[in-house]
């Protein structure tokens, strides 16, 4: 505040305000004959603050309550109390270009607001429903938006927007009371009680403009870091521009309003600081609208009086002569760093949500890795995009999942197989089909363990390794992280294929200590090297050397065929592929185990398998072993036919064709053409009265038609395995406080009747391959039934065949 001669020179000094009008938002200065009462300057000032003010990069205050009161204030009448003048009010209202900017401006922040929020509601649900990921994402930002919207409906036209009037500190709106009848209220109240508000409902506008909401990120009340400033000459006493600075200074000091405000004036009489007045209402007079206030205690309202006294908010200087403000020469010109910090967080605010849902709806997700044009990891089956063939089981299990009833006790097993292929790829139906089998397995126990009265139910977890294993590690890393954070995974079960990615993936899931039921995975070296064996790693099949024990007993005591005699001379045809091991390990067993002559033949691909098998039938072979993998079945059968069939060679394969034999057989019937021998790990007619496999048959053939039943008896076998030494450490501890560790104890020496026959483990520290298994010597000719030769219980030294 200036005073003397020289302070209406002060107040149009550049030296001062320009320090302010460079960085503030905006700076007013009152002309004192334009201005003829209180409510003309508060109209002047509410229309020049509330525009865009170049520079500040932020949206200015806006004047909802204090644009209301001045609307009120006019001077018409209307027969229905001013509701239908209220109402094109509004409509006038929302045509004008500043009113778009409002709704910008507010949308804006609600949708800042919502968007994230919405976008971590998405993902606390997506952590307890299964198969709806994909749509809590896609529906995220439409809910945001929603709400959003409404939320700034709400703040420009609803009752946030009105609520103030509520309890404002003068004339109080009653409840109920609709905002035409309020005002028409106040156009009947006295002069000095509308100022009083109008003041309040200016500073209330202004103070909502600066706030900092704990629960409104993006409001730009923080963004600000100057207050606007208002120059006023001549606020002599009894001049309205006297009154309007003498109302701030009663309405702050009467009500404790905040009031972001800075006023720079010149007068020749400073006035004296106010004293806050003490009354019985609190200042909430006689005038306000409702019922009548009780006068409580004048006592405990002067100490409330005394709690909101401040200092006075006057800065008085006496310029001594013409241009001397007092303020320096320097000019300080603040950058609006808080102004961009404020853009950058409602950047980061709007940024990491949208990228999110982009992450989580398009490519693989933020769970799953790309390889080789596969979704591959622990995830969602939205996102993995299983086979087609393996597709229906898996959105079976899936649905089994979210049917588990809220409130229960939740025992989790991961899957671990390739649950897709690379896009176009060829031969490797077999391949999905005994991963169809697996999973219709783990489904059908699932699904008669979940119908129990048991407390405990089954989640079972997905974690797609790719075609052939190519993504074995980065899904064993997956379960293993996931494993860290959520101690009711119990074990994993899969592991069907002996490659190198399968066996870098048992060393994974062992570090992390995490037990494993494997299906048919056969090669020795899976489990480790030697002495490092995995203590986790539980094997159902039986391992390559006694199938090849088996095989060779078959070949040398048996006889194959009469037509071949004992101990024929045999070409081995095995499959040359980076990082597989299953049909090289078979080559080198059975050269070694087998005393009769022997050859061998490698093949890589189709072309190369035709060539191999010409090759072999054109030497003094009488049988072919293939040792490959089912995925090239029908060119063995084609080549064999053509070049070996009428040669008198006969066709003996190991346990990788039994899935696709016997489904090939079971669906064709007495049109099948299928002619050779193969080992088998299992019974594969599919006749036996195992009341698991017809349990088991049941589930899957109302599920689907493409799947190998003999993968499926092993993937029953495998979570039967997991839960049966789950129920172990339940009777051991009814807690189950450690359900991983209570079922890798227990799975050591279990004994249970499975789908694929008795299943025992050893109670070894670290082998834990099944005891006992069987190995099933099959043979099949064109037409007929699946015929079991041979049933063999093979031991470390000699099979036993019966």
């Amino acid at each position: 505040m200036f005073t003397g001669p020289a302070a209406d020179k002060a107040i149009d000094d550049v030296k001062l305000l320009n320090r302010w009008a460079q960085c503030t938002v905006i700076e007013v200065n009152l002309d004192a004959d334009k201005k003829p009462d209180v409510k003309a300057i508060i109209d002047g000032l509410s229309s020049s603050l509330a525009r865009w003010v170049p520079g500040t990069l932020l949206p200015p205050p806006r004047f909802p309550r204090t644009d209301f009161i001045l609307w009120a204030l006019r001077d018409e009448k209307s027969a229905d109390g001013g509701r239908q003048r209220f109402f094109a009010w509004r409509r006038k209202k929302k045509s004008k270009g500043q009113e778009l900017q409002r709704w910008a401006d507010y949308i804006g922040r609600t949708v800042t607001t919502w968007l994230p929020a919405s976008g971590l509601a998405a993902f606390g649900l997506q952590q307890f429903m299964d198969g709806v990921n994909l749509v809590l994402w896609s529906v995220s930002p439409i809910v945001a938006v929603s709400v959003a919207l409404l939320h700034a409906v709400l703040l420009i036209r609803g009752k946030i927007s009105c609520r103030w009037f509520y309890h404002a500190p003068y004339l109080q709106r009653a409840e109920g009371d609709r905002l035409a009848d309020y005002a028409g209220f106040l156009r009947m109240a006295a002069e000095p009680q509308l100022e009083r508000l109008l003041v309040a409902a200016f500073l209330e506008d202004l103070r909502q403009a600066y706030r900092r909401h704990p629960f409104g990120w993006s409001w730009p009340g923080w963004g600000r870091h100057t207050y606007p400033v208002v120059g006023i000459k001549n606020a002599e006493p009894g001049t309205p521009e006297r009154r309007f600075m003498e109302l701030v200074e009663e309405v702050r000091v009467d009500t404790g309003q905040r009031s972001p405000l800075l006023l720079v004036v010149s007068t020749s009489t400073a006035p004296n600081p106010r004293r806050p007045l003490v009354r019985a209402d609190n200042g909430k007079n006689d005038s306000s609208k409702g019922k009548t206030k009780k006068s409580g205690d004048p006592y405990g309202k002067w100490q409330e009086a005394m709690r909101r006294l401040q200092p006075s908010p006057y800065l008085i200087y006496t310029p001594r002569t013409l241009g001397d403000s007092g303020g320096g020469n320097a000019l300080v010109k603040l950058r609006p760093l808080r102004a961009m910090g404020f853009w950058a967080f409602v950047f980061a605010l709007v940024a990491a949500p949208v990228t999110a849902v982009t992450v989580e709806t398009f490519g693989c997700g933020s769970e799953l890795r790309q390889v080789d044009e596969q979704c591959v990891g622990l995830g969602s089956l939205d996102q993995i995009e299983p086979h087609e063939m393996v597709q229906p089981v898996a959105h079976k299990i899936e649905q089994q999942n979210a049917a588990i009833p809220f409130g229960s006790k939740i025992i989790k097993i991961a899957y671990f197989g390739p649950l897709t292929t690379k896009p176009n790829a060829q031969f490797k139906d077999g391949q999905m089909a005994a991963v169809a089998g697996e999973l219709a397995g783990v489904g059908a126990y699932q699904a008669d363990f979940n119908k129990g009265k048991s407390d405990w139910k089954i989640k079972v977890l997905f974690a797609n390794t790719g075609q052939d294993f190519v993504g074995a590690k980065e899904a064993a890393t997956g379960i293993a992280r996931f494993a860290r954070d959520d101690q009711s995974l119990a074990a994993v079960v899969g592991f069907a294929w002996s490659r190198d990615e399968v066996k870098s993936a048992v060393a994974e899931l062992t570090k992390a200590d995490i037990p494993m039921v494997s299906t048919v995975t056969t090669v020795d070296q899976i489990a480790g090297e030697g002495k490092k064996r995995s203590p986790y790693f539980y094997r159902l099949a039986v391992v390559d050397s006694m199938q090849v024990k088996a095989t060779v007993h078959w070949l040398e005591r048996i006889g194959l065929d009469p037509k071949v005699g004992k101990k024929p001379e045999v070409a081995v045809i095995w499959q040359r592929e980076d990082n597989e091991l299953y049909s090289q390990d078979l080559r080198n067993l059975f050269l070694s185990e087998y005393r009769g002559k022997k050859t061998a033949f490698e093949f890589s691909d189709d072309a190369s398998l035709d060539d191999a098998i010409r090759t072999a039938c054109r030497s003094n072979a009488k049988v072919l072993y293939y040792t490959g993998r089912a995925d090239f079945l029908d060119t063995v059968k084609r080549s064999w036919g053509a070049s070996c069939e009428s040669r008198g060679v006969r066709l003996l394969a190991s346990d990788d064709v039994t899935g696709r034999i016997a489904n090939e057989v079971h669906r064709d019937g007495a049109k099948h053409s299928v002619t050779m021998s193969f080992v088998s790990l299992t019974d594969a007619r599919g006749s036996s009265a195992n009341q698991n496999q017809v349990q088991l048959r049941q589930w899957a053939d109302k599920v689907t038609r493409n799947y190998s039943f003999v993968h499926a008896a092993f993937g029953w076998d495998a979570v039967e395995a997991v839960m049966t030494a789950f129920n172990t450490y339940r009777n051991q501890s009814p807690d189950a406080l450690d359900i991983r560790s209570g079922v890798h104890y227990n799975l050591r020496g279990l004994d249970f009747d499975g789908a694929s026959g008795k299943v025992t483990f050893s109670s070894h520290l670290t082998e834990h391959d099944a005891q006992g298994r069987t190995v099933w010597l099959m043979s099949v000719e064109a037409g007929q039934p699946i015929r079991a030769v041979r049933e063999c219980r093979v031991t470390s030294t000699s099979p036993s065949c019966g």
